[in-house]
């Protein structure tokens, strides 16, 4: 729903149509649903449901996610980060500050970590297990997040929850991806037109 929202704008669903766009069944989505309305952040009708704030859901979906226990596989590399990010990108999704640079181009401070959402023994194949504090982390790949994704990036609702699960969601970076996630109301309008 987010990502759909953010990207073109969308307000509109039918959780039969988000079960089987995420490979989920209904009796999956139907409690999410249900809880979602409870808070007032979706409002339910015969035909669909209606998206009432996104900025909320956005928000609560950072505070629910576990980003830590998606850690499926980390190791030390010697490597520089860029090396590290060109090798990944090319088995998996980028994110935290490696996506946000891959999406913006830059990230207004140094990091000496690289995340990916990969397949851990593709990583171990290139990597292996090394001596060192980890400074590789692979999470749990994910076929929808593929679908979603751009250029090697995961998508932009999906590096907000993760960065601000790593508590790096702030100042330049924040404001950055806000001014992005404010274009979807302009979207939908472009996308009528």
């Amino acid at each position: 729903m987010l990502h759909r929202y953010y990207t073109n704008g969308e307000r509109f669903f039918s959780q039969k149509e988000l079960a089987e766009s995420c490979g989920l069944s209904l009796g999956t989505v139907n409690p999410l649903i249900k809880k979602l309305e409870r808070m007032r952040i979706v409002e339910c009708r015969p035909l669909g449901l209606r998206l009432l704030d996104p900025e909320r859901a956005l928000v609560y979906w950072a505070a629910e996610r576990d980003f830590f226990k998606d850690v499926t596989y980390s190791t030390f590399t010697p490597d520089n980060v860029s090396e590290v990010e060109s090798v990944v990108k090319s088995i998996g999704l980028l994110t935290a500050h490696s996506g946000y640079k891959l999406i913006f181009g830059k990230v207004p401070f140094e990091y000496s970590c690289v995340f990916v959402y990969a397949p851990a023994e593709e990583i171990k194949k290139r990597y292996g297990p090394r001596e060192g504090s980890p400074n590789l982390f692979v999470l749990r790949s994910d076929d929808h997040l593929k679908k979603l994704s751009q250029e090697g990036a995961v998508p932009l609702v999906q590096l907000y929850v993760d960065l601000w699960q790593m508590g790096e969601l702030r100042g330049a970076v924040l404001e950055e991806i806000k001014k992005k996630l404010a274009g979807a109301p302009l979207r939908a309008i472009e996308k009528i037109m």
